[in-house]
């Protein structure tokens, strides 16, 4: 329900009105006003508009997206509220798309929101898994919470750092190689997901080539709220969390943590399992902190603090066998750990009557070990890859209200990366050392374009990046027979600089609340990351060689999509785009090999291999027949082709040209119904996710699977929660990632008390 809050009309017959949404208290800036004289107008960004000679009586017809216009007569006696009947199109608040408050249909553009109500109906296991219920999002998890997810947008492949993901408008991928740490982020602190997918660089600059994720936690209501669970389940998993948060007046506070630890099962698939193979374990914890200062809605001073410490078992184990030196392997056996510190602090507030500044500062610190281990001649080689990983940035955005037609958005963004890395070997004296630093700038400006009078809007951008790598060292410490064969790299590495234009321009027509049509041109880039520019190492297969010289890639995206609500229980939305990739990053042949373990190996680097094509069509559905039952469904289907390859060495070297990308499945597929009843409630999900190449020679697949999932709760006096979850119900076998078989049934049993 929308809600008008009337001011008092001033000594000039002005009458001042604040259009808020009833259910969140939150202003909504934008809402259209006809007056019947033929003026027009929009409320400002706290939800304000001003009608001259309010005294007067005249009709104004008022429209909000998500909402049925009202006409309202103004007769100079108006006191209390005016409410508006909600209307068939939905209201979720957008905020990763503009960099400011727009609701889902308000942008010509494809935004998904995953809201609350989901998230607190889905079974999860982490925050990703919310995710997977949207078209054109493909969640790769080889080993569930046990692994690394990786998420990929539109077919954009297996790096991560072609996606940005966000928390609260701040970044979280690592410079250094793109990734984010999902577990990381506590799902009882989620708010709302959003993704924007097609290029969001206009607006966000590198790591957004292939669209936005941003997640946004809540701000709390009451003088105290909170909840504690506690979970345990299959492989003698166990998960507890606390969160309670505040509100006195303008200030508020929260605080939050959680402890999970399983034994995990063995996650190598039967023909590779060997006596040296044990389950991959998990135990983590994270601890979070918040606090701010909120005295009016377009004020607000927020911080935020979060720590985390997490060891994952990698499946090996060498110790209990009588090997000479087995007193150097790792008593539980191979693990990767992350022990990260993350802050970051928000500032919004109103300069002037239309003009809005927001800017966030944020850094994170990573330190990450990987424990490395294998057996030749009855004896234990052991090697530890331990990483500092660092970055920080200082966020600005000016918004401003230009009349009834125009909202500009610009800003300028500063970024820092820095890795320093070492593998140090404990078997013998050799260390391996990489370092380099990464600063980027970007200048953005966006106008939203709004004709009065008419069904039509635009949005228009434009940001330029620049970006330059510096320190940048490969060095080899007391070279042993280990690491004799990198001698010839070590040293330092040369600066490199680049840079990047990246435009947005956007189109819809929207004449009422049962449907809108929309299309788009956009550029996205990503630069490269501290791992390709500085690292030289071993890899699968080889040896990859540090390449200063990668230039960014690129991807340039059309779109069209339409949303069509027939029915207020109704909705679906199609889309379709085409995609062109320029100078795409990956692995080639420099033509060289060496010596390594008594082979010859080939000598790789990451470089621009030239040209893909990415297309495909998406479709959500949604049927609500009542407030107890609703029906949802997705799907996509993606087709990629390499284009172009550059290949250095003929004899080496595959041509892949005409190939398809690796770990992009064709099909993805999710439906889910949720029934709510006061006895009990029940989620059900059914996911598909179709066959992948798991080589670039596209002679390898991952066969395509599908899994069930299940949640059913209840809640007891208001403040109690029992529940009972089964992911992957019907216990499917499947492998999801590289030599990474699924957990099979996973059954949890849960309890919630809200404070």
């Amino acid at each position: 329900m929308l809600t008008f809050s009337l001011a008092a009309a001033t000594a000039q017959q002005a009458l001042r009105l604040r259009v808020t949404d009833s259910a969140t208290a939150q202003p909504l800036p934008g809402a259209t006003v006809r007056l019947s004289d033929g003026k027009y107008t929009t409320t400002d960004a706290d939800g304000y508009f001003v009608i001259a000679q309010a005294g007067q009586m005249q009709t104004i017809l008022v429209s909000y997206t998500g909402y049925l216009s009202r006409e309202i007569v103004l007769d100079g006696t108006i006191t209390g509220d005016v409410a508006l009947e909600a209307g068939k199109m939905l209201s979720g608040v957008v905020v990763s798309s503009t960099r400011g408050r727009r609701t889902q249909y308000e942008l010509p553009l494809r935004a998904d929101v995953v809201d609350n109500q989901k998230i607190q109906e889905m079974p999860s296991l982490s925050v990703d898994d919310y995710l997977r219920t949207i078209p054109g999002v493909s969640v790769s998890r080889g080993a569930s919470f046990l692994g690394a997810a990786t998420i990929s947008l539109r077919g954009t492949g297996n790096e991560p750092g072609r996606t940005l993901v966000m928390i609260d408008g701040v970044p979280v991928n690592k410079s250094d190689g793109g990734s984010v740490n999902w577990n990381a982020i506590d799902p009882t602190n989620v708010e709302q997901i959003e993704v924007l997918k097609g290029p969001g660089s206009s607006i966000y600059g590198g790591n957004a080539m292939g669209g936005i994720i941003n997640i946004i936690t809540p701000l709390p209501v009451k003088p105290l709220q909170g909840s504690i669970s506690q979970e345990a389940g299959s492989f003698n998993t166990w998960n507890t969390r606390l969160n309670a948060a505040g509100r006195h007046k303008a200030m508020f506070w929260g605080v939050s943590g959680r402890y999970r630890q399983s034994d995990g099962y063995v996650t190598n698939p039967i023909e590779e399992v060997s006596e040296f193979s044990v389950a991959s374990f998990l135990e983590e914890y994270q601890l979070g902190l918040r606090a701010g200062v909120q005295p009016g809605p377009r004020q607000l001073l927020d911080v935020s603090a979060s720590i985390y410490q997490g060891r994952r078992g990698t499946g090996s184990k060498f110790t209990g066998y009588g090997f000479a030196n087995e007193d150097l392997a790792a008593p539980q056996g191979a693990y990767n750990e992350y022990a990260s510190a993350s802050a970051r602090a928000t500032y919004r507030g109103a300069l002037a009557g239309n003009l809005q500044l927001t800017v966030s500062a944020f850094g994170q610190r990573e330190n990450y070990s990987n424990i490395r281990e294998s057996v030749r001649s009855n004896r234990i080689t052991r090697y530890d890859v331990l990483s500092v990983r660092d970055d920080m940035g200082l966020l600005s955005s000016l918004h401003i209200e230009a009349g009834s037609m125009h909202r500009i958005t610009t800003g300028v963004d500063l970024r820092h990366g820095s890795v320093d890395g070492n593998d140090k070997y404990l078997t013998s004296s050799d260390v391996v050392i990489n370092r380099g630093k990464l600063a980027q700038a970007g200048l953005y400006v966006q106008d939203e374009i709004r004709l009065p009078g008419s069904a039509w809007s635009f949005l228009a951008g434009l940001r330029f990046d620049h970006a330059s790598f510096f320190g940048g060292q490969f060095l080899v410490e007391n070279p042993g027979s280990e690491t004799a064969f990198l001698g010839d790299f070590s040293g330092s590495l040369p600066q490199a600089d680049f840079s990047a234009i990246s435009p947005r321009l956007s189109a819809q027509y929207q004449p009422g609340d049962s449907y809108r049509v929309f299309a788009g041109v956009s550029k996205g880039f990503r630069p490269p990351v501290l791992d390709e520019l500085c690292r030289t190492g071993r890899i699968s297969g080889g040896m990859k060689i540090a390449n200063p010289s990668l230039r960014p890639e690129y991807l340039f995206n059309v779109e069209t999509g339409a949303d069509f609500f027939p029915g207020r229980m109704l909705s679906f939305s199609p889309t379709v785009y085409f995609s062109r990739g320029k100078d795409y990053h990956a692995y080639i042949s420099t033509g060289d090999s060496l010596m390594m373990n008594n082979r010859m190996r080939p000598i790789r680097k990451m470089d621009n291999i030239g040209r893909v094509e990415i297309m495909g069509g998406e479709l959500a559905a949604s049927f609500n027949p009542s407030r107890a039952v609703s029906l949802n469904m997705s799907y996509s289907r993606i087709n990629t082709r390499i284009l172009e390859f550059r290949v250095l060495d003929q004899l080496t070297e595959d041509n892949l040209h005409g190939n398809e990308l690796v770990y992009q499945p064709a099909s993805l597929f999710n439906t889910s119904f949720v029934i709510r009843h006061k006895w009990v409630n029940l989620f059900a999900a059914f996911n598909y996710k179709g066959s992948q190449w798991l080589n670039e020679v596209n002679t390898q697949t991952l066969e395509a699977f599908n899994y069930t999932d299940v949640r059913i709760w209840k809640e007891l006096a208001g403040r109690i929660t029992l529940e009972a979850s089964a992911h992957n119900l019907f216990d499917q076998q499947y492998v999801d990632s590289r030599s990474m078989t699924g957990p099979g049934r996973l059954v949890m049993f849960g309890l919630k008390v809200v404070l």
